[in-house]
């Protein structure tokens, strides 16, 4: 059986369990809770901070913003209450909190995309910026978990494209080096950031959820 065929045959299993976490909608989904979950946001100000983070509007129409915040809300993640307009033809405007429903949503979000080593770059960043939201120790728990999964689907790769130490043969070599040299440099990094949660030192305010933030010039 061929190397290709073998790597088709042998997908990693917990790619097809997070596969309701790819795409657009996961990471823009992450980002409105992670927003909401500080303070409550009109539809406006949550499409305007989007736009701010241009990386992660990307592909996003005007008006999709505003229908998915309100897909949200009938879904039951959001909750909405009117709120004076300060501008527009409306006297009054729909303002967006999250609701119960909500917070579990967005814990379970944040886990299945850290911890998904198939995740978009676009949606790992902007997990990765919402764990100062959660607890120090559950981030270091989210983080060492992601470690666990890059070092278990680099020996699978190792295995599947006989990357094993030897040099490689044909032009195929550049992929499978790359993988595994990406791999390796990620693991690097997960056990580089997993040491500064684990410092007491480094941010040491930083001890618990973050809780709503008033402060308008931070982001996220």
């Amino acid at each position: 059986m061929s190397t290709r065929r073998r790597a088709e045959r042998g997908a990693p299993a917990f790619a097809k369990r997070t596969a309701k976490v790819k795409g657009n909608a996961a990471h823009r989904e992450l980002f409105v809770l992670g927003l909401v979950r500080r303070g409550p946001h009109s539809a406006y100000a949550i499409d305007r901070a989007m736009r701010e983070h241009v990386p992660l509007y990307r592909r996003f129409s005007h008006g999709n913003t505003y229908q998915f915040v309100e897909r949200l809300a009938k879904n039951g993640i959001l909750s909405r209450q009117t709120a004076a307009a300060r501008r527009g033809p409306h006297e009054q405007k729909w303002v967006y909190r999250l609701a119960p429903a909500g917070e579990a949503r967005f814990q379970q979000l944040l886990q299945e995309i850290v911890t998904d080593v198939q995740a978009s770059d676009v949606a790992l960043e902007t997990a990765l910026v919402l764990l100062g939201q959660i607890p120090r120790s559950r981030a270091l728990q989210l983080v060492s978990d992601r470690a666990a999964h890059v070092e278990r689907y680099e020996r699978r790769m190792k295995r599947l494209y006989g990357v094993d130490g030897r040099a490689p043969e044909g032009a195929g070599a550049f992929t499978r080096l790359r993988i595994v040299h990406r791999l390796q440099g990620e693991r690097r990094y997960l056990n580089e950031i997993a040491g500064l949660l684990a410092d007491p030192a480094w941010e040491p305010d930083w001890i618990s959820d973050d809780g709503p933030v008033v402060d308008s010039s931070r982001k996220i």
